[in-house]
């Protein structure tokens, strides 16, 4: 029998990446109506999010969300700040220039976790927006 926090974890990440990529434009229209095999518009788009395998000492995140390395943490208490350390440690390891821990929320919709960073990380975000011209 599986490890059931393991399927809990694992079925977290993979609402979170669908969400993202449907939400982002990755996604084939209707995909879930049809063969859900081919879901990628493109499947070579490096902008589309994907599950991570698992790399051991030097993680590099649950999710590639590029330029941001995601990690999910489905959990019945929150420690945020550990949460956040891990994405901001995962980040350096996947060579991005953020790290962003999606928390489940309990009883709620994939849309309504969170995406939690530090206040340094949302610095950093918002000055990267404000060079692009936003």
């Amino acid at each position: 029998m599986a490890n059931r926090n393991k399927v809990k974890g694992t079925g977290w990440e993979t609402a979170v990446a669908d969400y993202l990529n449907q939400q982002l434009g990755q996604y084939r229209e209707a995909w879930k109506d049809g063969d859900r095999s081919v879901r990628w518009k493109d499947p070579t788009d490096p902008d589309n999010i994907r599950r991570n395998v698992q790399e051991g000492a030097a993680d590099i995140g649950d999710l590639a969300v590029h330029p941001f390395a995601g990690e999910c943490k489905a959990e019945k208490s929150y420690d945020l700040a550990s949460y956040v350390r891990q994405a901001e440690a995962e980040a350096v390891n996947a060579g991005m220039p953020f790290g962003v821990a999606y928390v489940k929320r309990p009883r709620a919709k994939t849309e309504d976790g969170y995406a939690v960073t530090s206040i340094r990380t949302h610095a950093a975000i918002v000055r990267a927006l404000r060079e692009a011209g936003y």
